[in-house]
């Protein structure tokens, strides 16, 4: 199913492909540094493999919000939706357990070495989160008001002004019988 003019406008003025390819940009970081702090510390790995699994969600979101600002159907919008609704969950999720362990105490001499690093990507990918999140409702958003809003202003008939001259100018319009008279 194809949209209407004023629904691919709508859609397209939240810049689908730039905030698809910043959702990439933010899955590959939040994918890279959950697998650094998951090669250095084992014991929050429930933690870091639920991050690791938002990360691939948001590059396969970014992925499709690009397709779907390239060639915008109905179809592709309304997956946008919902993808963009679960992969903001998920962030909401992964910031709780990840906020959870900041700031990042070690238990022993070697992980005193690394607790600055540590502490600074869990921030990081907080942070990452955060932005995934803002942009996944925005884009959901804006998915939504094409679909509905924009699609009321193609269905609404526009008079034709050969028709029906006086629409709109202010005098109310004559019937045929009562021109006559």
């Amino acid at each position: 199913m194809s949209l209407y003019a004023s629904q691919i406008k709508a859609f397209k003025s939240a810049e689908p492909k730039t905030l698809g390819a910043v959702e990439i940009i933010i899955g590959a970081l939040t994918v890279t540094l959950s697998t650094v702090v998951y090669k250095l510390h084992y014991h929050i790995q429930r933690e870091i493999i639920i991050l690791i699994v938002n990360g691939a969600q948001l590059i396969i979101t970014g992925i499709l919000l690009v397709h779907a600002g390239r060639r915008p159907s109905k179809c592709l919008v309304g997956t946008n939706i919902v993808l963009q609704l679960v992969t903001a969950a998920f962030d909401i999720v992964g910031f709780g357990l990840i906020a959870r362990q900041l700031p990042f105490r070690g238990e022993s001499y070697y992980y005193r070495d690394t607790e600055f690093l540590v502490n600074g990507i869990l921030g990081t990918l907080i942070g990452s989160l955060v932005l995934a999140c803002i942009i996944g409702l925005v884009v959901a958003l804006l998915g939504v008001y094409a679909l509905s809003v924009s699609a009321i202003k193609e269905m609404t008939p526009i008079p034709n002004a050969t028709i029906n001259p006086h629409y709109g100018s202010g005098e109310p319009a004559r019937s045929a019988m009562r021109a006559g008279n």
